[in-house]
């Protein structure tokens, strides 16, 4: 069926009205990094009709205090520092509307499936996707990373972005194969006219964190790269560099010189002040252990050229990864050419048939897809309060 103009579907709460669009409630999707409460919400025109969903972040205000004032502060930084990231693999923020006593952020909601649910839908079928699925999906993340980090203001000084947050609930696959990165809310930068954005500490999951990060030193751009590799190569093996088998956290320690055990004190009592996950002084230890022999064990499965990848992409010293994201798109997109020009077809191919070996029978009309992809299709930042479905 064609509709000559959006359906209409039953009214909602409404949170605030927006050039004459109705921002109306449909889920709670759990606390954001700020305090601010995130939404699913649909816009409604004056008609009543469908317009679409978005995310909204709403952060009450109900007296200026120096926390709400430091949590308004960094969601206008944030919606400030979107202006300088559009780019067609990079989720959009559309905007800011201050209501009484509120101040909403308001975001794209990327339909499709996060690589954490396709992780999950791989261990459901038993097989893993394809290298060529992973690296189309590399390409696309990298390809944004190598936008942001390459982002300047109007006087032509660089931003100096640095996402800081990557994990495999903040890349999403449509079904069309294309993949978006989400949420810079936690991003470092360089804004214009303004100090560096955030705190100089470590971010989001610790599981997903460059080893200098977690031991207390300076991130840049190639930060964001290692963590790309340590998503990546999770996605493609099911194994994580932080996490391996058969690895006593007393035999890394012993293994140490007194003074560097020393200084990974400090940097496990600092990570434990950031992080509330069980076992971050395990992630910071193995962080400051690993070697080129765990990475090649970690993607021993893999083919030659891509294990290669993965080698120069999670090298503990920064100076010793690859340059620029730019350079990672390209050994990327290479690889994917030596293959055959893996696209987007041949990406959403695959992950309709993954879905399917894996039980997830896909309807064949598009609303079908849509009602298949609950909730994950909407479970953009932060986490959902419950487990994923």
């Amino acid at each position: 069926m064609v509709f000559s103009r959006p359906p209409v579907s039953p009214p909602g709460n409404v949170l605030f009205r927006r050039d004459g669009i109705a921002y109306e409630w449909v889920q709670d999707l759990g606390t954001g990094f700020h305090g601010e409460r995130v939404r699913l919400v649909r816009r409604r025109g004056k008609r009543g009709e469908d317009l679409g969903r978005v995310i909204v972040k709403t952060l009450a205000l109900p007296a200026l205090t120096p926390g709400t004032h430091e949590a308004r502060k960094r969601l206008e930084e944030e919606v400030q520092l979107a202006t300088f990231l559009v780019h067609p693999h990079i989720a959009r923020v559309h905007g800011l509307q201050e209501t009484k006593g509120a101040l909403h952020v308001i975001m794209e909601a990327v339909s499709g499936r996060s690589l954490e649910s396709l992780l999950t839908v791989a261990h459901g079928r038993g097989r893993y996707f394809s290298e060529s699925f992973m690296l189309h999906i590399g390409a696309q993340v990298a390809g944004a990373l190598a936008h942001a980090h390459g982002r300047r203001d109007v006087s032509n000084r660089p931003l100096r972005i640095v996402h800081r947050a990557i994990d495999p609930t903040r890349i999403r696959v449509k079904l069309s194969g294309k993949a978006k990165l989400m949420d810079f809310g936690l991003a470092s930068a360089h804004l214009p006219g303004r100090r560096t954005v955030r705190l100089p500490r470590p971010r989001g999951d610790g599981y997903y964190t460059s080893p200098e990060a977690l031991l207390g030193e300076d991130e840049d751009a190639r930060s964001d790269l290692f963590v790309l590799g340590l998503v990546l190569l999770e996605f493609a093996t099911g194994r994580h560099l932080f996490n391996p088998p058969d690895l006593l956290a007393r035999d890394m320690w012993t293994a140490l010189p007194g003074a560097e055990q020393e200084r990974l004190r400090h940097a496990i009592g600092r990570a434990q002040d950031v992080w509330s996950e069980p076992g971050i002084d395990d992630i910071v230890l193995r962080a400051a252990t690993f070697t080129p022999a765990d990475v090649a064990w970690a993607a021993e499965k893999l083919s030659e050229p891509v294990r290669a990848l993965f080698a120069r992409l999670l090298r503990r010293a920064p100076s010793e990864r690859f340059s620029s994201a730019a350079e990672v798109e390209d050994r990327v997109c290479g690889l994917l050419s030596e293959r055959g020009d893996y696209g987007h077809a041949d990406a959403a191919a695959e992950l309709r048939q993954a879905l399917e070996e894996a039980g997830e029978a896909l309807a064949a009309e598009e609303h079908g897809a849509r009602r298949l992809l609950h909730p994950d299709d909407i479970s953009t930042e932060p986490a959902p309060a419950g487990p994923e479905a």
